[in-house]
């Protein structure tokens, strides 16, 4: 099932913003937390990473008490108070709210798209977020029903052969496992690459 737009018992609509690329060392993550900091000067938005590896710790310089792996524990424990266990890991960068990453890539590889449709739905209805923006790692199992989640997925793209070849799979993929509604929603971007932080 895919995630309603909007809920009749909401007074807002939450949008789902993904970021995800199958091209490598393409700024993504530094786009998605750009992405988020603007949106999150107009309205409440949540961050989460969902990559293997984030390194956010060594980013912030700093160690994260609950993270994203805690989180998914009590989703696949049906814990009734997730939008509590939420807000009490959540960090703030700026005006930015996010849960920390996981700390194991298996934390990712292991959680069903299931689990994360009903994270992503108790955080539309339980909570005052208005956007949630999804930075994608190619660790997500079923990263196609995960993208068919996202009211708009932004995809940054390189220019070079390879980097060419990737996407093309990737969009022949979309159409062939029959989610050509993902490749309307995709703005590709070509970011001004030069020294990456």
């Amino acid at each position: 099932s895919v995630l309603p737009a909007q809920s009749p018992v909401l007074k807002k609509a939450t949008q789902i913003l993904g970021v995800y690329s199958p091209v490598g060392r393409c700024l993504k993550t530094s786009f998605a937390l750009t992405l988020g900091q603007l949106a999150a000067r107009e309205k409440p938005v949540l961050y989460l990473n969902l990559e293997e590896y984030s390194g956010f710790e060594e980013l912030f310089g700093k160690s994260f008490t609950g993270t994203l792996s805690d989180l998914l524990y009590f989703v696949r424990q049906g814990d009734h108070n997730l939008t509590v266990r939420l807000n009490s890991m959540v960090e703030t960068v700026g005006q930015l709210d996010f849960v920390p990453p996981v700390q194991s890539p298996m934390d990712i590889r292991g959680t069903s798209w299931q689990d994360w449709e009903h994270l992503l739905q108790e955080i539309i209805l339980h909570s005052s977020y208005e956007t949630i923006v999804l930075d994608i790692g190619n660790g997500i199992e079923e990263v196609f029903q995960m993208l068919d989640m996202c009211t708009t997925v932004y995809t940054p793209i390189k220019t070079d052969k390879m980097s060419r070849s990737k996407l093309a799979q990737f969009e022949e993929l979309l159409s062939v496992r029959d989610y050509p509604q993902i490749l309307s929603r995709m703005v590709k971007l070509n970011l001004p690459y030069g020294q990456e932080v």
